[in-house]
């Protein structure tokens, strides 16, 4: 099993004299609040672990061995010049409720570093194991279908300057 993990920077601890570069309000803090509501928590928690939107925890081993057990195989994907092309075709393991579910794709880097000037982390170097970057694209949604239904999907992804193959997938 492949296990990609994918961090979102919260914003909420800027204020404390370094504002990390990476931090988002709209991609971070509104999704961690989103996830509030959609798992009934009392309250966002830092680190969290959230996988395929459906289960949380907050770094217990067992518990996030758990979590990704359930997740399902990674989606295909092809680089072209200036885009990138990812296309899914697969079952559902359990009935999507009246609910609905969204199935995201997010295109990640790794091996990012920061060198932090301020703050109560200043002069130290934050190495990155993966980064979203600000790609989350919705692939298709669901609702009201049953367990081993086949869904598919394409979304394409523009890529960027300075865009190296050999750091990014997708998840």
């Amino acid at each position: 099993m492949l296990v990609i993990l994918l961090a979102y920077h919260v914003d909420y601890w800027d204020y404390m004299g370094w504002k990390d570069p990476f931090g988002s309000s709209l991609c971070i803090s509104v999704k961690q609040k989103a996830y509030v509501e959609a798992l009934n928590l009392d309250t966002p928690f830092t680190p969290q672990l959230v996988v395929q939107g459906r289960a949380q925890c907050v770094g217990n081993e067992q518990d996030v061995a758990s979590c990704i057990k359930s997740a399902p195989a990674a989606p295909s994907f092809r680089w072209f010049a200036e885009s990138l092309q990812v296309s899914l075709l697969g079952s559902l393991r359990s009935k999507v409720d009246n609910d609905g579910a969204n199935v995201m794709i997010a295109l990640y880097e790794s091996g990012l570093v920061t060198d932090i000037a301020t703050g109560e982390n200043s002069g130290k170097m934050l190495g990155e194991l993966t980064m979203l970057l600000g790609r989350l694209e919705k692939l298709c949604s669901v609702k009201d279908i049953t367990a081993k239904k086949t869904i598919s999907g394409t979304v394409n992804f523009s890529l960027w300057d300075g865009f190296n193959s050999n750091k990014c997938g997708v998840a």
